[in-house]
């Protein structure tokens, strides 16, 4: 290992012969810094004298690349969000500096030499173009060839998310390169958006911008060349100072990959093009760290998976726990894992997923309700041999069971979420224990572990809370519930999708206060809820207004609002929206709309009854709390 603070000018090397040019690994995440980002950067060069101090960059340098002549490739291990940012705001630069050119009157030729070899040490720290005899279409080293020169990038992007596609496009529309095709996209991704901004946060004379290219050539770093893949992935951990911050993710990545290469002699591409199976299959971050916290977990009872002293993983635990079961067997436990991604990925986006009809169903209703930490339980269920199961709708039954837990839990709030995970882990240690002991597990074992004493709230404790402030509580729930009532009692005639979404990828179909939410009540609502006392109306308004029995699902809210009972009910028409016909008004024949129920001996519903008061709204929920109750009790409830 080699560390020297260097210059960025010394980094980049623009003088004649110089070599160094910079690769993103393929394994390196996507660009990912923002405006805030830009911001603390140019803030930082403005704000500081030559010579500012940027950080680390860890690179390794290609062993094969001594020979005289060749270029010298550094592939960049932590670094690349300054490097690259730093290069945009160069091309910003250079972009701005030619615009000036034609237009600024130079004192002397002394000045517009100065200007020349600024412009020219400029460009050059952007790309470096070498005179070739060879009659070659591409060149060593990921350059391309052009006007018989070849050429390279100084600094070459991630190739993930089209950064290095954006990057070359933005170098060919400047004139530093030859164009190509725009990208799709182009203009809504980060490379754009980071060349704009620093186009309107450049100085609009030579002579500042001249002076920013100084300052940005004395950006002071410390950099730390080593020679191999691991050496860097170790710093890499520990050096990450100015950069994006690293996720455990990334880190858990990093380690993988050095132990492959270390202990299985596996190249750091292959062990990536491995790692992109997870990626594949379960492809945001933050699902992704869950995906292993929750690997851990689901296999703790596994000798070869658990780590000693840790009996549940965590956020804080994540990267402790790999680090030591990654180095006992890397390849092993990649293998599992990626295993494991794939049916991950199913149980987090089943439709994406070949699957059996009932169990996706049932997997996409878990999603809705928020279910995430049952998947631990099912990640176990989903990875034993299906032999083992009792009954042969085994999984379906287990999720349905999960589903009906999970939508008393959460309207509930019992039990508690720190006692979820732990709940989980002790019900996949039993019947692991289960399994081994008898060679079998049924569903009346499962059920037993998951409604242990102390693991779920009462019936009566979830009628309570149903026929309370659910709206007030837990409005995501609040909308699930309603959506079941609709999809149990539709009628052929009208049934539309009300999980659909807009083009926005919002909700068409949303929540509806029949007596508005408003406290503000007009003369006509006073009437109905307390023939015409405002105070007494308002008390009732407080009480009922977040009530199940107020609600129900309108296609198109800004027509019902706050209007009368009698326009909401009366109000008919239909919109197309998303390619879906709405139906507004409460005779728009919804379930949820025709849905009978008993009030003062008579039979009504929102659609028939011709006022709207607190005696319908408590009749309404009791009916909705009612079906409810025989929609989600457990089989010993029942």
């Amino acid at each position: 290992m080699k560390a020297n603070i260097l210059t960025f000018s010394k980094i980049v090397d623009s003088t004649h012969g110089a070599r160094e040019h910079y690769h993103i690994p393929k394994y390196q995440r996507e660009y990912t810094w923002g405006k805030r980002n830009w911001e603390i950067l140019v803030q930082d060069i403005d704000d500081n004298d030559p010579g500012y101090f940027m950080g680390a960059i860890i690179v390794v340098r290609d062993s094969d690349d001594d020979i005289n002549g060749c270029q010298i490739i550094f592939e960049v291990v932590d670094g690349q969000q300054r490097l690259t940012t730093l290069s945009l705001y160069m091309l910003a630069l250079y972009e701005k500096m030619v615009s000036l050119r034609g237009t600024t009157d130079f004192e002397d030729e002394e000045e517009r030499s100065d200007f020349e070899n600024c412009l020219a040490s400029l460009r050059n720290k952007l790309v470096l173009k070498v005179k070739t005899e060879e009659d070659l279409t591409e060149p060593h080293h990921r350059g391309w060839l052009e006007r018989g020169k070849h050429c390279y990038l100084r600094v070459h992007p991630s190739t993930q998310k089209d950064n290095y596609e954006d990057y070359r496009y933005a170098m060919g529309q400047i004139g530093l390169v030859g164009s190509v095709a725009i990208p799709t996209r182009f203009g809504n991704r980060r490379i754009s958006r980071a060349l704009n901004f620093f186009r309107e946060n450049l100085p609009n004379d030579i002579g500042g911008c001249m002076s920013l290219f100084a300052k940005i050539n004395q950006l002071q770093f410390v950099f730390i060349a080593v020679g191999s893949q691991a050496d860097a992935f170790t710093l890499f951990e520990t050096l990450n100072n100015r950069g994006v911050p690293l996720s455990a993710i990334d880190i858990v990545k990093n380690k993988m990959l050095a132990e492959m290469q270390k202990q299985h002699q596996t190249s750091v591409d292959e062990s990536f093009d491995q790692w992109q199976q997870i990626v594949d299959n379960i492809e945001e971050t933050d699902e992704q760290e869950r995906f292993l916290r929750q690997f851990y977990n689901a296999n703790h009872w596994d000798d070869d998976i658990r780590v000693a002293g840790i009996n549940r993983a965590n956020k804080s635990k994540i990267i402790a726990i790999y680090e030591k079961v990654i180095s006992r067997n890397p390849q092993a436990v990649f293998d599992r894992l990626c295993d494991a991604a794939g049916h991950y990925g199913s149980l987090i986006s089943p439709e994406d997923y070949e699957l059996d009809t009932d169990i996706q169903s049932a997997l996409v209703d878990l999603q809705r309700i928020n279910a995430a930490p049952a998947y631990q339980l099912l990640l176990y269920l989903f990875t034993v041999d299906d032999d083992v199961f009792v009954e042969d709708d085994f999984l379906l039954r287990a999720i349905n069971l999960l589903r009906k837990f999970y939508v008393r839990r959460n309207v509930t709030d019992t039990p508690g979420t720190s006692q979820l995970d732990q709940s989980h882990v002790d019900t996949i240690g039993a019947c692991q224990k289960e399994i081994e002991q008898t060679g079998k597990l049924s569903y009346a074992f499962l059920q037993g572990q998951v409604l242990a004493k102390d693991r779920y709230a009462s019936l009566d404790t979830f009628r309570e809370e149903l026929g309370g402030y659910i709206y007030y509580e837990n409005v995501g729930m609040a909308r699930y519930l309603l959506i079941k009532l609709d999809e149990e009692h539709h009628h052929r005639e009208y049934k539309p999708d009300l999980w659909s979404r807009n083009n926005k990828d919002k909700y068409i179909w949303t929540i509806e206060h029949v007596l508005p939410q408003t406290e503000n009540l007009s003369k006509e609502w006073i009437a109905d809820l307390a023939d015409g006392d405002a105070d007494r109306a308002a008390e009732l308004h407080l009480e009922y207004v977040d009530r199940l029995g107020n609600l129900t699902l309108s296609g198109y809210n800004s027509r019902l609002s706050k209007a009368s009972f009698a326009k909401k009910q009366a109000l008919a028409g239909a919109k197309k929206i998303a390619g879906q016909k709405i139906a507004i008004g409460y005779k728009n024949k919804l379930a949820l709309n025709t849905l009978q129920f008993d009030c003062d001996g008579q039979t009504t519903s929102l659609a028939e009854t011709h006022t709207w008061n607190a005696d319908l709204i408590q009749a309404r929920t009791n009916r909705m709390v009612d079906l409810l109750i025989d929609m989600f009790a457990f089989d010993e409830e029942a």
